[in-house]
């Protein structure tokens, strides 16, 4: 958790500092059709999928189109790949034939997540742009976990929801080329049962992006 309050401070100070340099916010000169992103993304497992990996992981990118409707109204899409894993020293995993094996174990998760979104931006035609989006779609997951030379592993497809919060930061006046960071909450239908009969079911976790953007004319 202090980790995630890190990374919300990081994330408020850095579009403070961004919009004092503004103030008042700075106009682009022309009106975004619209833009692309690519962000590093760091994901936090949270909830019932902590207790499978409970590490940070910053293992991930997404790339993200959103194309302008009317105002600051905008539609697109998000790609992503991440991944997620932890070793865990002297545990017994029960086998379904009634075996056990104490042994270090790892666990991960490698995930791709594809979402289509619509976001709206508070001032889509300034050098700051704060918005606020809603992503619906599904992930593929692989679940994994290695038990000496044995993996035992499932792979699932889900349905998924991700509200986000972020902001777009251009690098001047008529500028194409800026940043993105945001911070996003997600919900999946995905559910994990190879672990000693726990089932751990509509996995959440919140990620961390922070990356260049592209704004087209």
């Amino acid at each position: 958790m202090k980790k995630i309050l890190l990374m919300l401070t990081v994330f408020v100070c850095m579009t403070g500092m961004a919009r004092s340099q503004d103030n008042p916010p700075a106009s682009l000169g022309y009106s975004p059709s619209s833009y692309y992103t690519f962000s590093w993304n760091t994901t936090f497992s949270i909830g019932d999928f902590n207790k499978w990996v409970g590490n940070a992981s910053p293992a991930g990118f997404d790339i993200g189109g959103r194309y302008f409707i009317k105002g600051g109204l905008a539609a697109g899409f998000n790609i992503s790949w991440q991944r997620i894993g932890q070793t865990y020293e002297h545990e017994t995993y029960y086998g379904t034939s009634g075996q056990a094996l104490t042994a270090t174990n790892y666990r991960f998760t490698w995930m791709v997540p594809f979402t289509g979104v619509i976001a709206y931006h508070l001032m889509a035609d300034k050098t700051v742009s704060p918005y606020v989006s809603l992503g619906i779609g599904g992930d593929y997951m692989e679940h994994h976990l290695l038990i000496q030379e044995y993996d035992i592993y499932k792979t699932r497809w889900d349905f998924s929801l991700t509200p986000e919060i972020g902001a777009l930061i251009k690098f001047g006046n008529f500028a194409q080329w800026g940043a993105i960071v945001a911070f996003n909450y997600k919900w999946t239908t995905n559910q994990i049962d190879l672990y000693n009969d726990r089932e751990i079911k509509n996995l959440q976790m919140l990620d961390l992006k922070v990356g260049v953007a592209l704004t087209i004319r």
